[in-house]
């Protein structure tokens, strides 16, 4: 089975690899709670991750 979507998975991973260590940064230096940087910057890191990998493929396709 072809993975059709190849860029879309790359940056889904890249994002949320991204996004927890942004997470892990913010909750060791600012002080913020652990739940809720390390959550909602790894969200928000496979949101951008989504949204550039899905671009790409479909640029690729057209």
């Amino acid at each position: 089975m072809r993975n059709e979507h190849k860029y879309l998975t790359i940056f889904l991973i890249i994002g949320f690899i991204t996004g927890t260590l942004v997470g892990i940064l913010l909750w060791m230096y600012l002080r913020f709670n652990s739940g809720f940087s390390i959550g909602i910057s790894a969200g928000f890191g496979m949101l951008i991750g989504i949204l550039i990998g899905s671009i790409i493929d479909y640029e690729a396709k057209k």
